[in-house]
C-alpha cells in the first residue's frame, strides 16, 4: 500500500510538470482550461465532506490568459526570454510549481508579466501586471486571482499609482477615485462576496493603492463567472485611459522612473519572500520572483525619448 501510495505521488508530479511546461510556452490562446497544474492528486477539486469546487487553478489562470488578450489587441507585445533565460518560463520545486511569461511594448509599456504559482494542496495564485513605461504616468496594472487555504477565490485588482497621490489630487480623481462606483457595483452583484483580510506582505501594502479591490468569493460557478467580468471590466478601463494619453514633460520622467525602480524592488522582494516561506529554495525563489518583475533598470533603456 505504501509503495502503491508512493508510485500514486510521482505520477502525479510527472503529471504536473508537464501540465506547466504547456503552460509556460504555449499562446493565450490556448491556455489550457479545467485542468488542475497543483501538487494536489486527481481530486484537487474536491474539499471537504463531497463539495466538488467550481474553480480549479487552470480556470483561473485562464481568466488571465483572457485579460491578456485584450493587452495584447491594444498594444504590440513583443514576448521576451527573460523568464527562460532564468529556467523559470516553467519550475517546480517539491509541492510548489509555477510558469512565468514575460513581454514589452515599447515605447508604452516596460514588462507585461503574466505568471501562475502553486503552492500546494490546491493553493494558488494567477497574477497580470503590465508596467508602464516613465515616458507615461498612467497607473501600472495589476491583478491577482487565486485559490486560498480555505478553498475560496481570491481577487485582488488594483492600479498602482506613479506620483505620492496626496501631492496631485487631479491623479488621484482621475485615476482612483473615479473607480469607486465600479468597485462598489461588484462588491454588491454577487451573493457571498466579502472582502477579506489583506493577505499581502509589507512590501506589496506599500506600494498598493488606496482604492486596491481585494475581495474573497465562495467557490461557485457564479463567483468565477463575476471575477471574470471583474478582471476584464479592471482591464478595459486601464486600456481604455490609453485613448487619451501623452507622453509626460521629461522633467518628469526622471522621478517617475526613480519610483518605479523602488517599486520594481519591492515587488522582488515580495514574491522572493513569499516563495521561501512556501518552502521554495531561496536561489530558485530569487530567480522566479526576477522573472516575474522583469529585468528591472533595463526595460526602461531609451524609453524617454521615444525609442
Amino acid at each position: 500500500a505504501m509503495m502503491s501510495r508512493t508510485l500514486t505521488r510521482v505520477i502525479s508530479m510527472m503529471i504536473t510538470v508537464t501540465l506547466v511546461t504547456a503552460l509556460a510556452f504555449a499562446g493565450p490562446d490556448r491556455a489550457p482550461r479545467g485542468v488542475c497544474v497543483a501538487f494536489a492528486g486527481p481530486d484537487r477539486r474536491t474539499r471537504g465532506a463531497g463539495v466538488r469546487m467550481a474553480a480549479s487553478a487552470a480556470d483561473l489562470h485562464g481568466v488571465q490568459a483572457a485579460c491578456l488578450e485584450k493587452v495584447q489587441a491594444a498594444f504590440t507585445l513583443t514576448e521576451r526570454d527573460f523568464p527562460n533565460s532564468l529556467e523559470c518560463a516553467a519550475w517546480s520545486s517539491g509541492p510548489s510549481s509555477g510558469a512565468v511569461r514575460g513581454f514589452a511594448a515599447e515605447p508604452k509599456l516596460g514588462w507585461i508579466s503574466s505568471s501562475i504559482t502553486n503552492s500546494g494542496r490546491g493553493v494558488c495564485a494567477s497574477e497580470l501586471t503590465a508596467f508602464v513605461a516613465p515616458a507615461f504616468d498612467i497607473p501600472h496594472l495589476y491583478q491577482v486571482v487565486g485559490l486560498t487555504p480555505e478553498g475560496k477565490i481570491s481577487l485582488t485588482l488594483d492600479y498602482i499609482a506613479r506620483y505620492d497621490l496626496p501631492a496631485d489630487q487631479n491623479y488621484l480623481q482621475d485615476y482612483f477615485l473615479s473607480t469607486t462606483e465600479w468597485q462598489e457595483k461588484l462588491r454588491t452583484s454577487v451573493a457571498g462576496v466579502a472582502e477579506s483580510a489583506v493577505r499581502q506582505d509589507v512590501y506589496m501594502r506599500t506600494i498598493r493603492s488606496p482604492m486596491q479591490l481585494c475581495l474573497e468569493l465562495e467557490n461557485t460557478a457564479d463567483s468565477l463567472a463575476a471575477l471574470k467580468a471583474a478582471c476584464e471590466s479592471n482591464v478595459d478601463r486601464w486600456i481604455g485611459w490609453w485613448q487619451t494619453a501623452k507622453e509626460v514633460n521629461r522633467m518628469k520622467v526622471g522621478s517617475i522612473f526613480m519610483r518605479d525602480t523602488k517599486i520594481h524592488r519591492m515587488r522582488f522582494q515580495s514574491h522572493a519572500g513569499l516563495l521561501k516561506a512556501s518552502g521554495v529554495p531561496a536561489e530558485l525563489a530569487e530567480r522566479v520572483a526576477q522573472a516575474i518583475v522583469g529585468p528591472g533598470d533595463e526595460q526602461y533603456v531609451g524609453l524617454g525619448d521615444g525609442a
